[in-house]
C-alpha cells in the first residue's frame, strides 16, 4: 500500500505540473495580446523571413486552431529554402541589430530619426522586437564605419493595419545608401529601392541611383512584381553592392540587377529608411538589420586552415529552424565538402549567452543537426561524412554585451576531422 501511495503521489504531482505549465502559457499569451493592444499592434501576422535572431513563417512548433466541435487541430508549416536564388550574404559583420538591448516603447539607442518611432512586439511572436516607423520620417542606424566597396544589407519588414481600402496609392517605403556626410540626409549621391505597400492592385517597385556631382542619373529601373501579400505579412529584403553592381532581392527573388548603378569612386557612409503616404493608424515595421562585408570562402578556408566558421547560417529565434536565406551559404559549404570526398567534417553549433547554459547547449546541438540534415537532404552530402556537436555559449568569440556581438557568437563551425 505504501508503494501504491507513493506512485499515486507522483502521478498527482505530475498532473499538477502539467496544469501549472498550461496556466503559465495561457497567462503569457494573454499578457502578450494585452501589450499588443496597448502598443497599437494587435492583429499582426507572422513574417515570412528574417535574419540573425528573428522570425520566419517556417516553424516546427505549429499553430493551434479550433474546429466547430471544439477539438484542437495543430497546423504545421515548413520553411521553403531559396533554392532558385543566387543570394549569398556577406561574411564579416559590420552591424547587426535586433533591438535585444532596447526596451519596448523606446526608440533604439543605436538609431537616429527626424521624427518619432518606437519598439513594439506582436502577439504572434512576442519575443521579437520591431522598430515601428511613422509616416514621412527618416531613420538611420549608426554605422561604425563607412561601408566597403562590397557589402550586403538584409532586414525583415512588414506593415501594420494595411488593407485594400485604407491605403493611399502614394504610400511607400524607401531604402537608401547615402554619402553619410550629414545625419539623416542622403546627400549628393545615393542609390535607393522603393517598395509599395498599396493593396488594391500591383504597383511598381523602383530602383534609382543619382550622383549629383558626377554622372547624374546612373540607373533607373522598375518592376511590377506583386509584393502585396509579402509586404503585408512580412518579407525579407536583401541588397548586395559589389563595386558598381547593385542587386536587390525580396524573399530570395531577384528584383533588380544593375551592373553600373553605383559610382564606386568613394564609399557610401549611411543607410537610411524613409516612409511616405501612410495613415495615422498605419505603420511599417523593421527588424533584424544585418550589414556585412566580404564574400564567404568556405572551400578556401575549410581545407587550407582545417576549419570554417560563419554567422551567415541563420535560424529562427530560439529555434533550430533554418531560415530560407541560409540556402546560398549552405550550398557553397556543400560544394566544398563534396569536392573533398575523402574527408569527414564535424559541424559545431554555437549560441550567445541569452537563456540558461543548459538550454543553449541543447539549442546548439539541435542547430548543428539542422545544418547536417540540410546538407544531406538538399545538397547530397553523404551523411556518413558529417558529425555534429553543440558547444552552447561556452566558446564565445566576442562579449555578449551588444546585439552585434551576440550575433557574432551565434555561429556555425565546420572542422575537418
Amino acid at each position: 500500500m505504501s508503494a501504491e501511495a507513493q506512485l499515486w503521489k507522483k502521478i498527482t504531482k505530475k498532473a499538477e505540473d502539467v496544469v501549472e505549465k498550461k496556466l503559465e502559457k495561457k497567462t503569457e499569451e494573454e499578457t502578450g495580446k494585452a501589450m499588443d493592444t496597448i502598443l497599437g499592434n494587435d492583429g499582426g501576422t507572422r513574417p515570412s523571413g528574417s535574419t540573425g535572431g528573428g522570425t520566419s513563417s517556417g516553424n516546427n512548433s505549429g499553430n493551434s486552431s479550433t474546429t466547430n466541435d471544439g477539438s484542437s487541430v495543430t497546423e504545421t508549416t515548413t520553411v521553403e529554402m531559396y533554392k532558385k536564388s543566387d543570394w549569398i550574404p556577406g561574411e564579416t559583420l559590420i552591424l547587426f541589430d535586433d533591438f535585444v538591448n532596447d526596451p519596448v516603447g523606446d526608440f533604439p539607442q543605436l538609431w537616429n530619426t527626424k521624427g518619432s518611432g518606437e519598439l513594439v512586439t506582436l502577439s504572434d511572436n512576442p519575443e521579437v522586437k520591431w522598430l515601428k516607423l511613422y509616416n514621412d520620417t527618416w531613420y538611420e542606424p549608426d554605422l561604425p564605419k563607412d561601408l566597403p566597396k562590397d557589402f550586403t544589407v538584409e532586414f525583415d519588414v512588414r506593415t501594420f493595419n494595411i488593407n485594400n481600402d485604407n491605403t493611399s496609392q502614394t504610400a511607400g517605403f524607401w531604402v537608401y545608401f547615402g554619402d553619410g556626410k550629414k545625419p539623416l540626409q542622403i546627400g549628393r549621391r545615393y542609390v535607393s529601392s522603393y517598395f509599395s505597400p498599396y493593396q488594391s492592385w500591383v504597383k511598381e517597385q523602383y530602383l534609382k541611383s543619382i550622383d549629383y556631382e558626377g554622372a547624374g542619373e546612373l540607373a533607373a529601373g522598375k518592376t511590377n512584381k506583386d509584393i502585396r501579400a509579402a509586404f503585408k505579412e512580412g518579407m525579407h529584403v536583401a541588397i548586395s553592392v559589389k563595386g558598381k553592381r547593385y542587386r536587390m532581392y525580396v524573399n530570395g527573388e531577384k528584383f533588380f540587377d544593375a551592373p553600373r548603378a553605383v559610382n564606386d569612386s568613394e564609399n557610401f557612409g549611411s543607410i537610411l529608411f524613409d516612409t511616405y503616404g501612410l495613415g495615422d493608424d498605419q505603420s511599417i515595421l523593421i527588424t533584424n538589420l544585418r550589414v556585412a562585408e566580404g564574400l564567404p570562402e568556405p572551400r578556401e578556408k575549410l581545407f587550407k586552415t582545417g576549419s570554417y566558421s560563419t554567422t551567415a547560417i541563420t535560424f529562427d529565434y530560439n529555434s533550430a529552424q533554418l531560415k530560407p536565406e541560409a540556402y546560398g551559404i549552405l550550398k557553397q559549404i556543400a560544394e566544398a565538402i563534396n569536392s573533398e570526398s575523402n574527408k569527414k567534417v564535424l559541424i559545431v553549433g554555437h549560441t550567445d549567452s541569452d537563456g540558461s547554459e543548459t538550454y543553449n547547449q541543447e539549442l546548439s546541438e539541435r542547430r548543428a543537426e539542422s545544418v547536417k540534415k540540410a546538407l544531406v537532404s538538399d545538397f547530397g552530402v553523404p551523411e556518413a561524412r558529417l558529425g555534429t556537436q553543440g558547444k552552447g555559449e561556452t566558446v564565445p568569440v566576442a562579449s555578449n554585451d551588444s546585439a552585434i556581438n551576440k550575433a557574432k557568437n551565434r555561429r556555425t563551425e565546420f572542422i575537418i576531422q
